[in-house]
This record gives structure tokens, sequence and C-alpha cells, in this order.
């Protein structure tokens, strides 16, 4: 394997559930070193999750939850109990040897922990901490707690989301952690280079709702620009004609399909047989389209309906319009272009087995492998971290792991 770019980058990762896991799992991929901490006195849920994280084989275990696994292979555990006064001088003498240091708590156990960021330039003046939060950690609601839902809630998405008159609906629980994920790595890069340029260090403040309501600029310019507060609209889009879900042949089968110009109407008008639809007055420009809305949509349905969400998609596209199935779980699973990218890989993990598990999803012409190996089992990493690192004495060891302060 060529050298990853990030190699003699150490990272260490006190980030628990999924946002932070999921940012550090790319620097990881990339080559970073990164070190999971952890305690049995508050173990990550998604360890313990049993079924709920996909436990493999249906069998309890900090081993063998899927969620945990899918998003920490290339990295190492340690377990430091952070409770301690040991085990916080533990983890500043580990964080010594550190480029980056990530945390999800809340902001009063950041700071019991000693994790602030003036408390943690104490130990190492260039460090770079990432530091994320559900409303940030200033301001009058830095002490919030939230998880996806309350994020969403707090961020104004769930207003945007659901039927038209209906209302407002969650997109999933985990959504603003896995956009948390996407982001986090590229503002820890950023923070590297300013760092290696200048020989600073930088304290990260991330608020997973300010990165979520930043994924909804046209609502706040409307609200800004014209007084308006936008609602739930379903599929529907305020430009596009038709921009909905169809029904398709099969049990719960349906296909997106989005129309921009005119052009593409007429496209799709020979695409589906009905060429007279361009010269309808119900459909004679986006205008009427969206007065009549239902009515075309009722009868693009009458199409869709004898038809398969791939064949309909397939037939559009080539016509050049937008169409795309609706795939569930099995479909994204099966997906021959996902196939086609290695988007999935398997690690070989050594208490579940080989196990498909999604990868990072994009591909660098210059980095033809990624590092991808299993996920760390609980505290397999002690002796490299306690011995190597951090030069303990075997008696030293043995003593702390008597006073759980290695727990």
């Amino acid at each position: 394997m060529n050298r990853l770019p990030l190699e003699g980058i150490r990272v260490i990762d006190f980030g628990l559930i999924l946002a932070i896991p999921h940012a550090t799992q790319w620097l990881a991929t990339m080559g970073a070193e990164v070190i999971k901490v952890e305690s049995k006195a508050h173990p990550d849920t998604v360890r313990l999750g049993g079924a709920l994280m996909g436990a493999a084989d249906k069998i309890p275990g900090p081993n063998r939850s899927g969620t945990f696994n899918s998003l920490h292979y290339s990295k190492k555990s340690c377990s430091i109990n952070m409770t301690k006064e040991k085990g916080r001088e533990l983890a500043r003498r580990l964080i010594a040897t550190a480029d980056i240091v990530t945390e999800n708590f809340t902001t009063p156990v950041t700071q019991r922990f000693g994790l602030t960021y003036e408390q943690l330039k104490q130990v190492k003046p260039d460090i770079i901490l990432l530091s994320q939060s559900s409303m940030g950690r200033t301001g009058p609601l830095g002490d919030t707690v939230g998880w996806g839902p309350t994020n969403q809630a707090y961020s104004g998405l769930p207003m945007l989301t659901g039927y038209e008159g209906g209302t407002p609906q969650s997109m999933g629980g985990t959504w603003p952690d896995y956009l948390i994920g996407v982001t986090g790595p590229f503002m820890m890069m950023t923070a590297l280079h300013h760092r290696d340029r200048t020989g600073e260090g930088q304290f990260i403040d991330l608020s997973m709702c300010e990165v979520v309501t930043g994924m909804i600029p046209q609502a706040i310019l409307d609200y800004q620009m014209n007084g308006r507060v936008r609602q739930p609209s379903g599929n529907k889009d305020p430009l596009m004609a038709p921009h909905n879900l169809y029904r398709c042949a099969g049990k719960d089968q349906w296909v997106a399909i989005a129309v921009e110009t005119e052009q593409e109407w007429g496209a799709f008008c020979g695409a589906v047989g009905h060429p007279e639809w361009r010269t309808d007055e119900r459909f004679a420009d986006a205008y009427a389209r969206h007065r009549h809305e239902q009515e075309m949509d009722e009868l693009i349905t009458q199409w869709t309906r004898e038809r398969s969400p791939g064949e309909v998609a397939a037939w559009l596209q080539a016509a050049g319009v937008a169409a795309g199935p609706v795939l569930d779980t099995m479909g994204i699973i099966t997906n021959p272009q996902l196939r086609h990218r290695g988007f999935f890989v398997t690690p070989d993990h050594p208490e579940v087995g080989p196990r498909e598990v999604m990868g990072i999803p994009v591909l660098f012409s210059a980095i033809p492998e990624k590092r991808i190996e299993p996920a760390p089992l609980f505290d397999e990493h002690n002796d490299y971290v306690f011995k190597e690192l951090l030069e303990l004495s075997g008696t030293e060891i043995e003593q702390l792991i008597e006073e759980r302060v290695i727990y």
C-alpha cells in the first residue's frame, strides 16, 4: 500500500455514539492513528446497544455491535476511567503525544474531565481540539443536551419536511450525526494546515444545530428577504413540476421524477408516449403545471404504475430527464453502481468475522487503497498505549488496573 496522506497524525478520540466516531473514521481510513478512549464505567452506547445496534448473530457483547464496528474500523482502543484523577492524568499524558483531540460530551462533563481547550493547551500548546455539541459551547444554550431529533428541531429542519398541511417531520434521528461526520474531517484538516503553517493549535467549536441549519439556506433567505415562513410541502418543489414520487408496479415500489426546464418537459412527454401534454393548456409551462399538479401527477402515475422503478428511471434518464428508483435497504446493498465503485468494504473482525460495512463515500485517484482494518475489541490496544506510548512499567499498569483507572 502507498503511504496514506495522514500517516504520522495521531488523534485521541473521546467521541461517543455516531457523529464524532464517523468523523474520526475518515481520518483513520486516510492513515491517521486514531485511538478511541473508552471505559467500562461509561461505555459507548453504540457498543452496548444490542439488537438495536445490529449485534452480530443476535449475540450480545461489547465487540459485536454492527453499528460500532461499522464506525470504528481502522482505529485503536484503550480503556481509561476519566472519572478518576489518575485516569485524567493518563489521558493528559496521552494527549501530549497527539495532534488532535475529539470529544462530544456535555459541557459540564467536558470541564470535569479536563478536556476544554484552555485545559488542553496547558498539556500541549499546539493541540487541535474538535468539540462537538448540540448548540455550541458558548452562548445561553451552551449547556444544551441534545440527540438527533432534538437537534433537528432546534435547527428548523422538521418544519420544512412532511406533507403539505401536515405536522413537522424528522428526517431520521441520526441524519445530523452523519452530516457532522462528513463535515468534521474537513474542519480538522483546515486546522492541521493552519498549525503546520503557523505552529498554532486550534479550538473547533462545532454546533450540530448550526451545521443542520446551514443546509436549509433557501428557507432562511426566503424569510429574510420576503418575510415568508416556509411550511412542509411533501415532495413538491416551488419551481419544478413534475417533482414527486410516483407509485410503480409491485408492492410499495416508487420512482422519483424531477423536471426542471421546458426542454426536459418536452422530452418527458415524448418518453412517456404523451406528446399531446406539451400543448395541453393545463401543462403548457411550469406555472400551469403547478396549478394543475394533482391532475398531472395522476396522469403520470397511470404510466409509472405499469412499470418497475428501474425501468421508469432508465427510460427517462435515456431521454435526459432526472429520475431514480426509491431504494430500500436491500436495494442499496445490491445496487450495481455502489458495487462497481467499491462502496462496501469487508473488514475481517476477530470476533464476528468478515462483515460488510459501508466505506468512505469518495474515490481518490492518488489513493487507490484506503486503510480498512477491523474495528478494535474493547481495550485491545492497552499494551500499545500504556507500555509503548506512555512507557509505563508492568507493575504500574497492574496497579492502575487494580485501582480501576485502566478500566
